[in-house]
This record gives structure tokens, sequence and C-alpha cells, in this order.
């Protein structure tokens, strides 16, 4: 079957290479019900994103390209989940279509949204006004006190503890050796009792206002006029609708100010806003962040197929005119991208329109430069407050030995800068160019000499500390929203000179598996001696959302 799959693959290549198509695979033969499990599952083949109904026996899976359709059905048919043994089938769908069907959704969640006398075919009567279900959507506790909040974040922290526990005693395969690496794991405790030691939430010192970076979309509000703010809804479930965010919590009155000044720029412009589902117009994104330095960028998205360089050109010279007579902005950017995905991207033509095309943000007394595209945490004040807990966590001050610290993911060196005074040196690793390009430049601006970064993937330059023998080396893992690849991990594993990994997850359930695989028993597949939790702790970077920081202390195990 997987041959035939293959040459229609091959054949519908001329057939289609012409339209814009989504490659679907039908992966058959799942459990019911059984959400966690196939989650696990698909995570473990490295596999993020599926739609599946819990009724459903089958998921799909979308992807851009018929390699990764291929490669996917490679990695799944034949492997068992549970007692099934799953299968796969393979089609095309041209995109349009795909997106079409949503469309009769998004009207009607348009229509219930305008119309609270009405009741929508998919959802039940609401009488919020568009503004309130802005507001209940992009901060869902918004509601709540503060203190009942940062209660809520760290019960959900003990369970992400207690989970890994329960994982790891689930593993298929246990040997009694395996599970001598695993005492912490069975022994006698009360079943609500986590593992390790849980000290107690870090709450944010700002709550209203406190994210320096939004990214906002332009497109049409409910009216169908021109609007920048927020879709008020998903996009997968077709709704393209926009609402400006000036009842937002959590958007700072900056970035609200810009807001509605691009707004009325687009509302005057002869441009159209973008259309996301026919894939014309012009204006797309802005992108502010407003820094507690006070300096501000602004990156404007535009769709230039349709127009002319010269059209272009004087684009650029009003939107120069027009910001530098409304708005202290600090620098100005702007982003062509004809592609279909949303959203600011490093593939777009980025270009300087005023400034440098950087701000600069302190933190705990030193000062760094942001680009663009550069990750910076987006809650400065509740960032020094982790930053601290972290450094704290470190301990040099007690070693005897040379101490290093090994900063993965380092971005723009953050971290390891500001820890940089603790250590004899630090090693910071980042598969991203860019980024250590302003890592260096950040570690220069500040005077911190005992730094050194590299442009790699972790596990190639790892072996930086292999060889020491009288260090003490720590390691802190910042890592993207999804966690690393398994390889990085298995690398700080037959690393022994590390002894403690500090793992700071902004998305424990996505990062389980690197927890998972952190602590679970010797193989010839995971090398080393395990490392178990020592202690845990919920930092609030989010206020009003349903999202936290938990920052995970693993140490050897003895």
């Amino acid at each position: 079957m997987f041959k035939f799959i293959q040459s229609f693959l091959g054949h519908s290549r001329s057939a289609m290479s012409t339209n814009n198509v989504l490659h679907r695979v039908k992966v058959v033969n799942l459990p019911t019900r059984e959400s966690a499990a196939i989650k696990k599952f698909f995570q473990a083949h490295e596999i993020t994103k599926f739609k599946k109904a819990p009724q459903w026996n089958y998921a799909y899976l979308t992807f851009a390209s018929e390699e990764e359709a291929t490669a996917a059905m490679r990695k799944l048919n034949g492997q068992l989940l549970k007692k099934y043994t799953i299968g796969t089938e393979y089609s095309q769908i041209k995109e349009d279509e795909f997106r079409n069907r949503f469309q009769a959704r998004a009207k009607a969640v348009a229509d219930s949204a305008s119309d609270s006398s009405s009741v929508s075919s998919v959802e039940e009567q609401d009488n919020r006004t568009p503004a309130e279900r802005l507001l209940d959507q992009v901060t869902p506790l918004h509601a709540l006190k503060y203190e009942d909040q940062l209660q809520k974040k760290h019960k959900q922290g003990i369970r992400h503890i207690r989970n890994l526990r329960k994982k790891l005693a689930k593993l298929p395969g246990l040997t009694d050796e395996g599970k001598n690496q695993l005492t912490w794991v069975f022994e006698d405790r009360k079943e609500d009792e986590p593992p390790c030691t849980i000290e107690d939430a870090i709450g944010s010192p700002e709550i209203y206002g406190y994210r320096t970076k939004c990214e906002f979309s332009i497109g049409k509000d409910l009216n169908g006029d021109p609007s920048v703010g927020f879709l008020l809804g998903s996009y997968r479930d077709g709704v393209t609708t926009v609402i400006e965010p000036s009842a937002t919590v959590h958007v700072p009155d900056t970035a609200k100010a810009i807001a509605a000044s691009m707004e009325a720029y687009v509302k005057q412009s002869a441009f159209p806003v973008y259309d996301r589902v026919a894939r014309t117009g012009v204006w797309r994104t802005l992108m502010v962040k407003a820094q507690h330095t006070g300096e501000v960028m602004m990156v404007i998205q535009m769709r230039t197929l349709d127009l002319t360089p010269q059209q272009v050109e004087q684009e650029k010279q009003r939107l120069v005119a027009y910001w530098q007579a409304r708005h202290k902005v600090t620098t100005l950017l702007l982003q062509q991208w004809n592609g279909d995905s949303n959203g600011m991207t490093e593939r777009g033509d980025t270009q300087v329109l005023i400034g440098t095309g950087y701000v600069h943000e302190k933190l705990l007394g030193y000062k760094f430069r942001i680009s663009s595209s550069a990750f910076f945490q987006v809650n400065t004040a509740a960032t020094e407050k982790m930053y601290q807990k972290c450094a704290e966590w470190c301990n040099f001050e007690a070693s005897q030995k040379a101490t290093t610290l090994l900063d993965l993911c380092c971005g723009c060196g953050s971290i390891g800068i500001t820890v940089a005074k603790n250590v004899d040196r630090v090693i910071g690793i980042e598969m991203i160019s860019d980024a250590i390009d302003d890592a260096r430049y950040n570690a220069q601006l500040n005077h911190v000499t005992n730094v050194q970064y590299y442009a790699n993937k972790v596990e190639e330059k790892i072996d930086i500390v292999s060889n020491e023998r009288n260090e003490d080396v720590v390691a802190v893992l910042d890592p993207p929203r999804s966690g690393v690849h398994n390889s990085v991990i298995m690398a700080v594993r037959g690393s022994p000179q590390i002894q403690k990994v500090i793992y700071i997850s902004c998305d424990a359930k996505q990062a389980m598996q690197n927890f998972i695989a952190l602590c679970r028993p010797t193989s010839n597949r995971y090398q080393g001696i395990p490392f178990k939790p020592k202690r845990a702790i919920t930092i609030d970077l989010f206020p009003h959302t349903d999202h936290a920081e938990l920052m995970i202390e693993f140490e050897r195990i003895q």
C-alpha cells in the first residue's frame, strides 16, 4: 500500500503543481477517547499538531509538502498503540477548498458576536459584546483575583510534577535495574504528594499592560471595516474577524495607541487590508515592542506581490512621514512577505525605515539590544524574578571547583550575562546565528568578558565541557514552547560533567517528553546516569492567561 501511495504522489505532482494544495495524512485504527495516550504517541514520533475528536478512531495530519507527508507515514505505518496497529491514508486537497469548509462557521460566529439575540448553530447564545469575547479569549483568567490566578497556576505546576512521576512509573519494559534508578518514583507517598520540593509560586510584579511585545493582525472587523488587533477566534476554525485591543488588560497603552494609529492609517490607505482566505490585499501584520526603557520598535508587514517597486517606495515614504509626526517611535521596519503563512516571519524581506532596527531593554542592571526577530521575555519585571531564582538555584557560591554555566538555547544571552559575575565562565549555545550575534554584542555592551557563544546544535558543541574534570557545570535550558529535540537531552545525559540541569518551561505539557527523557533509566539510547527532580517552582510571566513558566531543578541520581 505504501508503494502505491508513493506512486500516487509522484503521478499527482504534475497534475496539481499549479495549485496550492495541502497534503493530508489520515491516521487510522486509533483508540477512541484515549487523548493523552494518542498525544504522547504522536509526540514520540515528533508530531505535535493533529486533529482528532474524542469519538473518532482516526486523526488528521496536515503538511505543506509531499515529502513531509511521506516521512510521517513512514514513521507511523505499522506502529503499535496499546493493542492497535496504526495505518495511514494519503490525500490531497486544494487549500482554498479546505479553508472554505470553515467559512459557514466563521459567519455564524461573527453573527453571534454582533447579534446577541440570535442563536448560532455552532455555539449557544452569547450575550457578550465582541470586546468582552476578545477579553475572555486572550486573557481567560482576567475575572479572577490575581491571588486566585497564581494559586491556580501553582496547583497546575504540582500536577505536572506528579504526572512526570506517574509517566515514569508506567514506562514499558522497566527492568529491575531500571527500577533501582527510579527508586524516587516508587517510594511510598500519598497519591497527591509530589516527588520533590515545590516552592511557593512567584507572582508578576506587574499584572496589567505588562507585555513588551505584541503582534497584531490587520483585517476587518464585524462591520467589514479595516481593523488592527486580535482575531476573534481561531483562524483554523475559519475565523478572520479582527477586534481592536483597547479592552484588553495585558497590552500596554503604548501598543494600544500605536495599533489605533495603524488602523487609522490603513483606513485612509489606497491599498486594502489582507484577506487571509483569498490571499489578496496588502496590509497584514503589525508588531510592537514597547520596552521599559521607553524605546519602541514597530514592524509593519505588507504583501507587495501586486504592487510595483515605485508604489512600494512611495508607501515607505508615506509610512516614515506618518509615524514621525505621530508617535515617538525609536525604530520602524517594513517587512515584505508574499507567502501564505500568517504573522511575522524570518523569511520575509525586512528593511529599516527609521532608526537602527534595534531597541534596548534593561534587566537586572544589564542592558540588552533586541532585534526584530530576537526572542526576549515579554514581561521584564517577572523575568527579573525568574532569573534571580535561577541564579539562586545554580548555587555557584557553594562550589569548591571552577564553575561553568552552560546556557543552552541561549538566545540573545540574557540568562548567561546576568549570571556571569557569579561563575568562572559562561558557554552559550544556540542554533540561530543572528541570536548569537546579539548575544556577543550584548556581552560587549555590558563589559562581560567571561562568556563564549557558539552558533551550533547543542549536541554538536556540548563536548566543550566533556573533557573538563575539575569543573562544576550547571546546564540551563530555556527552550521554545515545544521543548528541545530529543538529541539535546541525550547529549546532556551523556555529559557526566553536567550534574545539574535547570529547565525553564513555558509549556510543561509539551516539554513533558523532555522531562521523561532526562529521568528515564539508562539504556542503549539514553546513555548516562539519569536525573531526578529536586525542586520546582511556578513563575507567572503571563497574568490573566492560562500560561506560566515552570522551572525545575534536575540533579543526577547518586
